[in-house]
């Protein structure tokens, strides 16, 4: 099941059309390699229709902050989720200060041999980061409840349109009908590179935290994560550093 390069493309916009920091053609911010065009181009609808970032916008929610998160997803996939952990990650390793309010430097896509190569990862489970990420963005976006009910019947009857195979839709609507759940998502990662990611995805799939739940949700993942203070805060300077820069 190629799920995660699957919603790679639903989220990202065409990859001839540029993405976030690059040119029309080429590989922007997190622009993926290897066949995103050709995925799109299957896919019923378009870039342009549902495809083009509606099943993310519904998943992610109508806030502001959620709303900069799912715009920072479509302009560059889900790489732009390792770019961000990684500069972080780095910045962290260096004893760096976090510095809020500074523009994002990220790179286009973080190098091989990185530990936050999409390419070359793989969750505990044995299967591609990027399935991973979508689990995480999933979970964090119900843990406000805001997915239940008849929004999450909304979502299903969306991804049944998508013309995706029976695996790949039936994992999307098995993630939908689950409750939030942060020990999931914990059991994900093999290293702290990508307990790093996996935060992020969720901080995104957040956004602002305006409630009690979404910050009980975070501070339980950050703990069974086993990620250090002041890793998080790195973590979180670039998720929100970034979302300015796309919207500046």
């Amino acid at each position: 099941m190629n799920l995660g390069s699957i919603l790679d493309s639903l989220m990202a916009n065409q990859r001839n059309q540029g993405s976030f920091g690059g040119r029309p053609g080429q590989p922007g911010m997190g622009g993926m390699q290897g066949g995103m065009g050709d995925l799109a181009s299957r896919i019923p609808g378009g870039m342009g229709g549902l495809a083009g970032g509606a099943l993310l916008s519904m998943i992610l929610g109508r806030g502001a902050g959620r709303s900069a998160g799912g715009s920072l997803l479509k302009a560059g996939g889900l790489a732009v989720l390792a770019s961000v952990a990684f500069k972080a990650f780095e910045d962290w390793k260096a004893k760096q200060a976090p510095a809020p309010g500074q523009p994002a430097n990220l790179p286009t896509q973080p190098p091989a041999g990185s530990g936050f190569h999409l390419d070359e990862e793989k969750d505990k489970e044995g299967n591609e980061m990027g399935l991973a990420l979508v689990q995480a963005m999933i979970s964090a976006a119900k843990s406000d409840g805001h997915l239940d009910g008849e929004e999450s019947i909304r979502i299903q009857e969306q991804i049944q349109q998508l013309g995706l195979g029976n695996e790949e839709k039936g994992f999307l609507l098995d993630l939908m009908a689950k409750p939030a759940d942060a020990a999931a998502i914990a059991r994900l990662p093999r290293t702290k590179e990508q307990a790093a990611e996996l935060y992020v995805a969720s901080r995104i799939a957040i956004g602002d935290v305006n409630t009690p739940e979404e910050r009980a949700y975070l501070d339980r993942l950050v703990a069974l994560l086993d990620l250090p203070g002041d890793l998080v805060a790195h973590l979180d300077t670039q998720v929100d550093a970034a979302r300015k820069t796309l919207a500046a």
